[in-house]
């Protein structure tokens, strides 16, 4: 026992010794540690995106296998050629729908051959900032937020609704969303309809901005565009 700790602590103080197999077997373990915290990170702060593949349900095995993939080719360029070629013919047949996906996968990829390369201190470093930047565009949304608006509100009024309810309206989407637009107004057969886009709608918001807009000026429709799907928190 003593000389297996003895082996891990020099291969933690040198990276450079010569890998046996107690060194290859730490390093999986290592790897699939890594996996699992990444796992963790993308169920943490994206699995609830409509959008998401739930790619992490693959982390566990990638994460040891990549990391076996690149000990195994340091020691020989024919497999190191083979290994490209081998990229080169894999098709995804779910593909990657959302960039941040991308990063996930770079994460796993990174802290895999991190551990490849048995440099374990930066293995700490790289998830430590990687969660710390994650935690922080999670609470901390405007560092991250992109000048497109989220999604469309099209309004429909009766043709009953006098121009002081109508006014009453656009004050009310200018009030609750400080960063919408009016994008459309027209009127046509006794009906105006209302384009506003927004930002940062949530699910109390939309049923009090309904519940407003009835009071003030009952809506013959009222319908909710999204630009891209799980937006609604």
């Amino acid at each position: 026992m003593n000389d297996l700790l003895g082996k891990i602590a020099r291969l933690v103080r040198d990276p450079s010794v010569s890998v046996d197999m107690t060194s290859f077997i730490f390093a999986l373990c290592i790897s699939v540690v890594a996996g699992i915290v990444v796992s963790l990170l993308y169920q943490r702060f994206y699995s609830q995106r409509a959008t998401g593949s739930q790619v992490h349900r693959a982390f566990l095995l990638m994460s040891p296998s990549i990391t076996a993939l690149f000990i195994a080719i340091q020691f020989s360029l024919p497999l190191s050629l083979g290994l490209l070629g081998a990229l080169s013919i894999i098709r995804f047949r779910t593909p990657i729908k959302e960039p941040e996906e991308v990063g996930f996968i770079f994460l796993l990829i990174a802290s895999s051959v991190v551990c490849a390369t048995f440099q374990f201190v930066l293995l700490f470093v790289l998830l430590g900032l990687a969660g710390f930047v994650l935690a922080l565009q999670h609470y901390v949304p405007r560092l991250a937020q992109s000048a497109r608006a989220d999604g469309l509100l099209q309004i429909t009024l009766n043709g009953e609704t006098d121009p002081t309810g109508k006014e009453l309206v656009l004050r009310e989407l200018k009030s609750t969303f400080s960063r919408g637009q009016l994008q459309g107004y027209s009127s046509h057969d006794k009906t105006t309809t209302i384009h506003y886009t927004f930002t940062d709608l949530d699910t109390e918001r939309l049923t009090s901005l309904q519940a407003s807009l009835n009071q003030i000026a009952p809506a013959h429709r009222f319908n909710v565009f999204f630009n891209q799907q799980g937006t609604l928190l």
